[in-house]
């Protein structure tokens, strides 16, 4: 089992900005993959969504392909 390597910087400008980025991008994939959900009323997802980047970029994720991959597969939705 590895060590949890938690970031400082999480809510750092640059990594706000990074994961901002990331979310829409996943957000954007996600529709992508479902056209047919009504996303713009399912706060339940976009809640779940931002919670799982969060806990990716506090465990160290930083790469934005990696987050939004993870992202897909936590949700079931890859």
């Amino acid at each position: 089992m590895g060590s949890r390597n938690h970031r400082l910087d999480l809510y750092d400008p640059k990594t706000f900005e990074s994961s901002a980025q990331t979310f829409d991008a996943t957000w954007v994939a996600l529709q992508t993959r479902d056209p047919f959900r009504h996303f713009e009323s399912d706060s339940e997802l976009r809640n779940a969504l931002s919670l799982k980047l969060t806990a990716l970029s506090e465990d160290g994720v930083t790469d934005p392909v990696e987050l939004l991959e993870r992202a897909l597969e936590s949700l079931a939705l890859r």
